[in-house]
């Protein structure tokens, strides 16, 4: 009987992760040049890497031999579930209030869910969310010559 290893399963989750995004957005309507790439350029790049490192992990996941060590626990489970939970609204805040508050409030609460057991202070995690969003949004607008949404109310 042929054992299917949570590796190989993982792979090609993400292999067909990488080929969803790939579809979607090629679906975009903003033609991609080589003057303007526009938004299509780094969710083909994200989906391209899904895609290759997903085949990576499913060959490795193949070759390995040996007992597998135990995946998550529940609180692991959770974490992915709320993490999931809290990209699909970030989403969603994205097209209603726009970047420059979406991000740095998902960052904040990312870094908070994921700093339990560590020294990270409240203070530490405010500054990392704001600056990591004005890093992003300064490299993506004035060298890159890109924009981010602004949000519904904002328009």
């Amino acid at each position: 009987m042929i054992k299917i290893k949570r590796d190989q399963i993982a792979g090609a989750l993400l292999v067909i992760a990488g080929v969803v995004v790939a579809i979607l957005v090629s679906q975009f309507s903003t033609p991609m040049t080589a003057s303007y790439p526009g938004p299509k350029l780094m969710p083909l790049i994200a989906a391209f890497g899904l895609v290759v490192c997903g085949g990576g992990i499913f060959i490795i996941g193949t070759i390995k031999k040996g007992e597998e060590d135990p995946f998550l626990i529940k609180e692991g489970w959770l974490k992915i579930a709320v993490t999931v939970l809290l990209l699909i609204v970030y989403v969603l805040c994205l097209k209603y209030i726009g970047y420059l508050i979406s991000t740095p409030i998902l960052l904040f609460v990312l870094s908070t869910l994921f700093a339990k057991g560590n020294k990270a202070s409240l203070k530490a995690r405010i500054i990392f969310s704001v600056g990591f969003t004005i890093a992003l949004y300064l490299i993506y607008v004035y060298l890159f010559g890109l924009s981010f949404p602004m949000g519904l109310l904002f328009e």
